[in-house]
């Protein structure tokens, strides 16, 4: 996604500089400090899209991402990650759903449709809602996104229980 100026490309601006917010917040004092006492600073962000040019990619290990090629990302996920996935062309939420449980989702509203209904959906077709997603969706809490639905529109944040 290049960072031209198109309405998509401010959406992938406002996703990448999400997960460095969050990444931001996370290595904080007051959490690296908390309640495991370790300090722990290192946070890795991993970004992975096949339509990154040179540039995007230049520009995102600049601010601190590693670009990864598919699936690399995928298998970068595990119990401790925040997953953000925000309106994809591969159906993400099946992947994770077989690979791991993280500690925060944050994706497009995960709703069980009519499953004939919802081959009709754009979204359902590249990320549809399984009954593994189902499944895995009753280990965590959905919470309302705290964003401008400009660019965040029917998004959630799923967070772990007693995670």
């Amino acid at each position: 996604i290049t960072w031209a100026g198109d309405c998509d490309n401010i959406r992938s601006i406002a996703q990448h500089t999400l997960a460095l917010a969050i990444r931001d917040l996370l290595v904080s004092d007051h959490y690296a400090s908390g309640a495991h006492g370790d300090g722990t600073r290192d946070i890795k962000c991993y970004a992975q899209d096949p339509v990154y040019t040179l540039v995007d990619e230049q520009i995102l290990y600049e601010a601190g991402f590693t670009v990864v090629d598919d699936p690399r990302a995928f298998l970068e996920v595990d119990e401790a990650s925040v997953v953000i996935a925000i309106s994809p062309d591969i159906p993400v939420r099946q992947i994770v759903a077989d690979i791991a449980r993280p500690t925060i989702m944050i994706w497009d509203k995960v709703t069980v449709l009519d499953r004939d209904i919802a081959w009709h959906v754009y979204f359902s077709l590249t990320d549809p809602v399984s009954s593994r997603v189902e499944q895995m969706m009753e280990e965590y809490i959905e919470l309302p996104f705290p964003a401008e639905d400009k660019y965040f529109d029917d998004v959630v944040m799923y967070v772990r229980k007693g995670g």
